[in-house]
């Protein structure tokens, strides 16, 4: 009996067919999980049914639209990985890591790799907390050091 309206309703504000069907189908289904959600002493039903399609859509056509915009924002994603590029990504992680001294690689790979914490790291080399998180803390800047120089450097 409502459907017709509804849908008008939806699809004035959301500008597609289907979409607006989701929206009219939703909102019914939430209102009719929801009982208690319409009052008579409020308004008509119909008048009641319009307003919860017509916000959801409104809601629906925001959300789409900051979607529109935070994609736009970002840089376009390649269609297929360029595996020369993971190799060189690689091979400069690993140049990367060989950079730090033995004790800083070795607690930033029982910390990234293993998943370890920082106790757990402590229990397994015997060493206080406190130092393994300033030697990670160490091994970072070290290694945003390295990464903030020019490629060329990086030997």
């Amino acid at each position: 009996m409502h459907a017709g309206p509804l849908q008008a309703a939806a699809q004035s504000v959301l500008r597609d067919r289907d979409e607006a069907q989701d929206c009219v189908h939703d909102v019914l289904t939430r209102l009719w999980q929801r009982g208690n959600a319409y009052r008579i002493e409020r308004g008509s039903l119909r008048a009641f049914l319009a307003v919860c399609v017509r916000n959801e859509a409104l809601s629906r056509a925001r959300t789409s639209s900051h979607r529109a915009n935070i994609a736009q924002r970002l840089p376009p994603v390649p269609d297929e990985p360029d595996p020369s590029d993971a190799i060189a990504e690689r091979e400069t992680v690993g140049n990367a890591l060989r950079s730090l001294n033995e004790k800083e690689r070795g607690t930033l790979e029982m910390a990234y790799y293993e998943g370890l914490t920082h106790e757990q790291i402590a229990q397994r080399t015997g060493e206080p907390v406190g130092t393994i998180k300033s030697r990670l803390s160490s091994a970072l800047r070290r290694l945003r050091a390295y990464f903030a120089q020019p490629e060329s450097s990086h030997v």
